[in-house]
């Protein structure tokens, strides 16, 4: 990261055995931009570190199992944040739903729903949707913080009641 001021890099350790294609040569990105790995018509999907192939799985399920078609936002940095590409998604869908690893209480979604709150309240054609861990200490066990955590089939399931309600 170039940038003349500190930067924090949080990474997920559950990511490491992910693979896909690397470009050569130096790979350089902005911070503060979001990236757009599905468009969709019917709603927008902002995910963050793990939760970001749950939510292109899931994205992928709606559309091929309910004809769903969700736009997914790697959000990738929150500070700066890509306000431009949120809202502009948000402008073309009009649902939002987000996708966090986290316990909803002050969440990263909570400050996204604001600025959307405030920037884009008129486009939206019905609640943000937060889907979240719910608000209690992450457990330690394998099992209980599978059920925990977002999982595909409940981005799934949360986003077809809710379109369909």
């Amino acid at each position: 990261v170039r940038d003349p001021d500190p930067v924090v890099f949080l990474e997920h350790k559950s990511l490491y055995a992910a693979k896909g294609e690397v470009p050569d040569g130096e790979i350089v990105d902005t911070l503060g931009t979001a990236k757009i790995l599905m468009p969709g018509t019917d709603a927008t999907i902002l995910a963050l570190g793990m939760m970001v192939p749950r939510a292109t799985q899931a994205a992928q399920v709606l559309q091929s199992e309910h004809g769903i078609r969700c736009e997914v936002i790697d959000v990738r940095s929150l500070v700066p944040i890509d306000t431009q590409c949120i809202l502009g998604s948000v402008a073309r869908t009009g649902r939002v739903f987000t996708v966090e690893e986290n316990p909803r209480q002050l969440g990263w979604g909570a400050e996204i729903v604001s600025i959307i709150a405030d920037e884009a309240f008129y486009d939206l054609d019905g609640p943000i949707v937060r889907i979240t861990t719910p608000n209690i200490p992450l457990p330690a066990a394998d099992a209980l913080e599978d059920l925990a955590i977002p999982s595909v089939a409940r981005i799934v399931d949360t986003v077809r009641r809710t379109l369909s309600a």
